[in-house]
């Protein structure tokens, strides 16, 4: 059975609240086995829009699991950025129109999440991986100005 996207994300999450989940591919497969018709794109984007990430837990296991949400918080927006690039940040480097950041194990999807949820001006895109963020700006000179921004945020 199809269901409608709300109810579908609500559903992602609870089996994330009560399963340690280790891949996109065990997500589909959990709705699949429930009777939900969805395909890995659409799996995806819903890991996407509700903000999942895989990192450690407090155990040290892999998984999935939904970053805390202080986007939506008024104000917060900049010091959340600020804290994610002085505790995850490694080093900022820019190379012609993109910016190359080099995080601590794990933490470059939620960094990149950071970025894209702040949502500035300069930043076309980002493409993360496990410790390894690029940065597409519009310019070399716009690439420079930010990674110079990454960089104090960074100390």
């Amino acid at each position: 059975m199809a269901l409608k996207k709300q109810e579908r994300q609500a559903m992602i999450l609870e089996i994330l609240a009560r399963n340690v989940i280790d891949s996109q591919e065990e997500i589909l497969h959990r709705l699949q086995n429930a009777g939900i018709a969805v395909t890995q794109a659409t799996v995806s984007r819903d890991i996407k829009e509700l903000r999942i990430v895989r990192r450690p837990d407090v155990n040290g296991q892999t998984r999935y699991q939904v970053m805390a949400d202080a986007t939506n918080q008024a104000g917060n927006d900049g010091n959340q950025i600020e804290q994610g690039f002085s505790d995850m940040a490694v080093d900022v480097t820019p190379v012609s129109f993109m910016i190359v950041v080099k995080t601590t194990q794990g933490n470059g999807n939620r960094l990149a999440a950071m970025i894209d949820a702040a949502e500035m001006p300069e930043v076309i895109g980002t493409l993360a991986g496990h410790n390894t963020i690029y940065v597409t700006t519009p310019t070399a000179e716009a690439a420079i100005a930010l990674a110079d921004q990454f960089n104090n945020w960074k100390q």
